[in-house]
């Protein structure tokens, strides 16, 4: 099995983060998507392969996430 790629971390936490959004708000499901998201996130901050736009792009999705799980623990 091979290394999911830069991009393919970064797609998949779009999708984690739509999922989210689609989700019943404040469900196990809604938590769920944005804490991965948030995981996948913070994955690509710490590559060392990541480009600049990865990076911005990921640090958005993690803000996304955080505000999600905010939102849902109220």
């Amino acid at each position: 099995m091979s290394t999911p790629t830069v991009a393919h971390i970064l797609e998949q936490a779009r999708q984690n983060i739509h999922q989210a959004v689609a989700a019943e708000n404040g469900s196990e499901h809604q938590r769920s998507a944005a804490h991965h998201a948030q995981s996948l996130a913070n994955t690509i901050l710490l590559e060392d392969n990541a480009t600049t736009a990865q990076r911005e792009r990921a640090r958005y999705y993690l803000e996304e996430a955080i505000g999600i799980q905010t939102l849902t623990t109220r």
